[in-house]
């Protein structure tokens, strides 16, 4: 195993780039910070997302969760207090418990504020493994399986260095999650944004504020803030054969806002008419 691997300007140049597994061996890590926006899961926050990063040997005093800062109708005590009773059941104190503010685009305008300046993953609260995908020797079958215990960390190493090399100014892993059709092809729609927020990282540039999304907003976060980036300049590195596993429409999050699946569809619409007309080239609206 290469010990002292690096990436290069050069290596980007000619298309070789070595492998994330080969920073297994480094033990000069960049400094980073993990930020993970959450509105009622403060016991699948533990069970998934922080068990992962726990499990891959990550330090969760890494980690800063923005809790909504209410008390929802379902539950008598306000958030905060519920997300620090998980966190003590579960041996995870030394997470950081930061207050958040109501909406996706508020929450993540709180984390970026947390952050200041440097290298930010962002993760969301239900994360129960980052998926890989391989292809059986017989059949070329492809599919996806758990990445191997401890290469989390060796990842995050590995896309900051193609950050640096390359000037871009974020990755993520492919928002996609069928093995069949994990391709370049599959760029950008109302449900897939160039940027995952499920696991992704970002050089924060000095004027993130401005292109932050807008407010209310929320639902269609990692679409906005894709197209908000890359219309200013900003580029970014995918990690074509990786996803992050989560199941969608869960309790909390973004469902705890919405009346039903209707209001939801019909917020989401309006808020994408609004992005396709302020990013014309990026999105196009079909009715």
């Amino acid at each position: 195993m290469v010990s002292n691997a690096a990436i290069t300007t050069m290596d980007l140049h000619v298309g070789e780039v070595v492998n994330y597994m080969d920073y297994l061996e480094h033990t000069h890590r960049p400094i980073f910070k993990i930020v993970i926006p959450s509105l009622n899961r403060p016991e699948e926050l533990c069970l998934t997302t922080l068990a992962l990063l726990r499990s891959h040997g990550i330090s969760l005093s890494n980690v800063g969760v923005f809790i909504t800062p209410t008390v929802l109708a379902e539950h008598d005590a306000p958030e905060w207090s519920r997300y620090l009773a998980a966190l003590r059941r579960h041996d995870m104190l030394e997470v950081e418990l930061l207050p958040g503010a109501k909406g996706l685009e508020q929450q993540m305008r709180k984390a970026m504020e947390w952050v200041g300046q440097g290298y930010m993953i962002t993760m969301s609260d239900t994360v129960t493994d980052i998926l890989v995908r391989h292809t059986r020797r017989r059949s070329g079958r492809q599919f996806l399986a758990p990445m191997k215990k401890g290469c989390l960390l060796p990842l995050i190493h590995h896309a900051h260095g193609l950050m640096i090399a390359g000037a871009f100014t974020a990755w993520s892993v492919n928002p996609m999650h069928n093995a069949g059709r994990m391709s370049s092809k599959n760029l950008i729609s109302r449900k897939l944004g160039l940027l995952d927020g499920n696991f992704s990282g970002i050089l924060l540039p000095p004027n993130w504020n401005q292109c932050r999304v807008e407010k209310d907003h929320g639902l269609i976060y990692d679409v906005e803030w894709s197209a908000s980036l890359w219309s200013r300049g900003y580029r970014f590195v995918r990690y074509m054969n990786m996803c992050a596993n989560r199941t969608y429409r869960r309790i909390g999050g973004q469902e705890s806002v919405c009346k039903n699946p209707i209001a939801r569809k019909a917020k989401e619409n309006a808020s994408l008419k609004k992005v396709a007309a302020k990013f014309p080239k990026l999105l196009m609206w079909k009715s």
